[in-house]
C-alpha cells in the first residue's frame, strides 16, 4: 500500500500541500470547514503524522510559493500590476517567482521557467489558452487569473479572475468627446487575443454613442485583428477607415499611442484633426503625459490578486470569483479638440 503523505491527500482533495500543511498545524488561514475536511479524510487513511522521506519540506515555515506567468510586454502597466503583487506577497510570507512565456513555449506546451511541483499556486497576469493554463495548474494549484478571456462559448472556469471596471469608464471618456459636438467616432482595439475587459470597453463606447442617438458604423469599429504582430495589426486597423474620423476611442495606452504616431507621421494633428483616447495611464509617471486614459489602478489590481489568493486556500470549496476594482478617467491633451 502507498504511503500516505501531504503531497497525496493534496491530490486526493484537490487542494495545495501548503493548505494541507497549514490545517494540520491548526493556522487560522485555513477554515474551520476546510481543516476538518482535510483532518477526516487524513484519518480515514490512517495518516499520522508527516513523513520526512516523502513530504517536501519548503512549505514547514508556512511560505507560499507563487509562479506569477506573464508575456513578453514592455508597457509600465505590468510594471504597475508586478509591483503590487511583490509589495502585497511580502505581507503574506510568500515567496514569488516571476517567469516570462512566449508563444513557443504554449505552442510546444512547454512549462514556464521556475515551475515545479512545489508551486503553490499561480498568478496569469496574461491569457495562455485553456489548455497550458490546465497543465500549469495541475490537479491542486490554485489559479488567479488578471482579467479572463472572453467568452463566446461555454467552457470550464479554471480560477478566480481580478479585472478592472471598464464599462463605464470607457463611456464617460466616449461621452466626452460626444458633448464636443464630436459625431463620427471610432473604437479601435486590433489585438490578436481578445479579452472580458476589451469586450466591456467596447460596450461602454457603444452605450454612450447609443445614449447621444450617434449611430455605430462598422467601418469604424475594429474589436480583433488576424495579425500576432502589431505593428501589422495597428495600421491596418488604421488602414481599413474609409475616412479619418474625428476621434478615436482605443482599448488602451499602447494603441492610443501607437495610432497618433502613425498618423503624426501622415501629417495628421493630434487633436487638431483626430482626437484619441486610451486607457491603463502608462504615462501616470510622466513628465508631461497626453493622451486622456482611464487609471484602472494597476499596482491595486496586483495587491487583489493576492488577497484574492490568500482567501481562497481559506475557502477552497467557494464558487469561484469574480473581482472588479474600480476605475477612473483622466482628461488630457489628447482628447481635447475643441477645448481651449
Amino acid at each position: 500500500m502507498a504511503r500516505v503523505t501531504i503531497k497525496s491527500i493534496a491530490q486526493d482533495l484537490g487542494l495545495s500541500r501548503n493548505t494541507i500543511s497549514l490545517a494540520f498545524k491548526g493556522d487560522p488561514k485555513v477554515s474551520p470547514e476546510t481543516r476538518q475536511k482535510i483532518i477526516e479524510h487524513a484519518s480515514s487513511l490512517g495518516y499520522m503524522k508527516l513523513s520526512p522521506e516523502t513530504d517536501i519540506p519548503i512549505n514547514e515555515s508556512n511560505h507560499i510559493r507563487i509562479l506569477v506567468i506573464r508575456r513578453v510586454d514592455q508597457t509600465a502597466y505590468w510594471d504597475r500590476v508586478i509591483n503590487g503583487v511583490s509589495e502585497e506577497s511580502a505581507k503574506y510570507k510568500c515567496i514569488i517567482n516571476i517567469s516570462v512565456v512566449t508563444q513557443e513555449n504554449i505552442d510546444a506546451m512547454q512549462l514556464p521557467i521556475g515551475y515545479s511541483e512545489d508551486i503553490d499556486a499561480c498568478l496569469f497576469l496574461h491569457k495562455f489558452g485553456d489548455a497550458y493554463s490546465r497543465k500549469i495548474l495541475g490537479n491542486n494549484k490554485i489559479g488567479i487569473f488578471l482579467d479572463s478571456k472572453y467568452y463566446t462559448y461555454l467552457e470550464p472556469v479554471l480560477g478566480d479572475v481580478v479585472k478592472s471596471e471598464g464599462r463605464r469608464s470607457v463611456m464617460q471618456l466616449t461621452q466626452s468627446l460626444i458633448k464636443q459636438g464630436m459625431k463620427k467616432i471610432a473604437y479601435l482595439c486590433p489585438y490578436y487575443i481578445n479579452s472580458e475587459t476589451f469586450n466591456e470597453r467596447y460596450e461602454g463606447y457603444c452605450a454612450a454613442m447609443n445614449a447621444a442617438g450617434l449611430p455605430i458604423l462598422p467601418e469604424y469599429v475594429v474589436t480583433s485583428s488576424p495579425y500576432q504582430d502589431k505593428s501589422i495589426s495597428f495600421r491596418a486597423a488604421l488602414d481599413q477607415l474609409p475616412d479619418l474620423p474625428e476621434a478615436i476611442v482605443c482599448a488602451n495606452d499602447e494603441s492610443a499611442s501607437k495610432f497618433a504616431t502613425i498618423l503624426m507621421q501622415r501629417g495628421v494633428r493630434i487633436p487638431e484633426d483626430v482626437a484619441i483616447t486610451g486607457y491603463d495611464n502608462d504615462e501616470y509617471d510622466a513628465f508631461t503625459p497626453f493622451f486622456t486614459t482611464v487609471d484602472c489602478n494597476a499596482y491595486h489590481l496586483g495587491k487583489r490578486m493576492v488577497q484574492q489568493l490568500i482567501w481562497r486556500m481559506s475557502h477552497p470549496d467557494s464558487p469561484p470569483e469574480t473581482i472588479t476594482v474600480s476605475s477612473t478617467p483622466i482628461y488630457r491633451r489628447s482628447s481635447q479638440k475643441y477645448v481651449k
